[in-house]
């Protein structure tokens, strides 16, 4: 029989024993190597993010929507739909009472992030803060509570664009009350609604902060942001015209902090500048990096002003970028 000198045998299995040990290591380091990318891909696609206001097409948004998260592999009825409640006159507001109800027959399980005008064009503010419009309000809480009891109400956004109807540039106390008064409205409608307050981002034509109508009245503060043409390159524009510009990004997150409010992203979108995937990947970072603080954000899926429907073709650098950030 073959003998193996005792001090030999100590070696090897010494020998052995190292090997295991470094074997062990290096599979429980590939393990979480693995675990952690496929934590960082679940948790950098939530459906919070997949949100989006989607053409109306030939059935009404839902049905539109519900191919958007097929598109984005999200689970169905998981995404937030955004429509806009009727912006023309004080008829065209009325008579879009209907609409909530279409969605709620469509899918029942979807909710919605209703844009609420605060008052039309003609109308001044403090007649809406006097009242004088508490009818046309009331009709419009009772139709989205009905079809929608949790839903966001995005209340008079953009407040601090010329355009906007509800423009609060020299009548921010107008602007003030008249948004804490519907708030009242919609409240006695349905406790499950929160509120939405959401400038357009940048300096814009008035300071948003001026108009903040309350911790209060507010759940959620918000910023509209798109891909807009701009001087430089656009990793200079994203730092300068995004981030650090005047009522930017950075100064929404402190501005939400200081009020203690999640912040959320209505309307974004590439379009204004070309198909800039850059921007594509900077927002998904800035929504990653802040994704505890962020409340919801939703893509601006349907060509307005300017082009900015994404999953056409039109942007194709953007559209794959987009697609694999925001699937799940």
């Amino acid at each position: 029989m073959f003998r193996i000198d005792p001090s030999r045998r100590k070696k090897h299995g010494l020998k052995r024993l190292m090997l295991f040990l470094a074997a062990f290591v290096l599979t429980v380091l590939l393990l979480a190597h693995v675990d952690s990318n496929a934590a960082s891909r679940a948790t950098s696609t939530p459906s919070k993010f997949a949100g989006a206001f989607v053409n109306w097409g030939p059935a009404g948004r839902e049905h539109t929507l519900q191919a958007w998260e097929k598109w984005l592999k999200q689970k169905p009825s998981s995404v937030l739909g955004v429509d806009f409640y009727g912006q023309t006159t004080w008829e065209d507001f009325s008579k879009v009472s209907w609409v909530p109800g279409v969605w709620k027959k469509l899918n029942p399980a979807r909710n919605v992030v209703w844009s609420i005008p605060l008052t039309m064009k003609g109308t001044p503010l403090a007649d809406v803060a006097e009242g004088l419009h508490d009818a046309e309000f009331e009709a419009a809480a009772r139709a989205i509570s009905e079809a929608h009891p949790q839903a966001i109400i995005r209340l008079g956004w953009e407040m601090n664009l010329a355009e906007m109807a509800w423009f609060a540039k020299g009548h921010e106390a107008d602007y003030i009350e008249a948004f804490r008064r519907v708030v009242e409205i919609f409240r006695r409608h349905s406790t499950g609604f929160k509120f939405d307050w959401c400038p357009g981002w940048g300096p814009q034509d008035t300071p948003a902060d001026a108009s903040y109508p309350g911790d209060d009245v507010v759940d959620y503060i918000g910023i509209d942001v798109y891909d807009f043409k701009h001087e430089g390159s656009d990793e200079d524009r994203w730092n300068t015209f995004y981030i650090k510009a005047p009522f930017g990004l950075e100064w929404h997150r402190e501005f939400a902090h200081l009020h203690g409010k999640r912040m959320s992203y209505p309307e974004w979108g590439v379009g204004n500048a070309g198909d800039n995937p850059f921007f594509v990947q900077q927002m998904h970072d800035w929504f990653m990096k802040n994704e505890d603080r962020i409340a919801y954000a939703a893509y601006f899926d349907v060509d307005g002003a300017w082009p900015t429907q994404i999953d056409n073709g039109q942007f194709p650098k953007s559209q794959f970028l987009f697609r694999k950030l925001f699937s799940r």
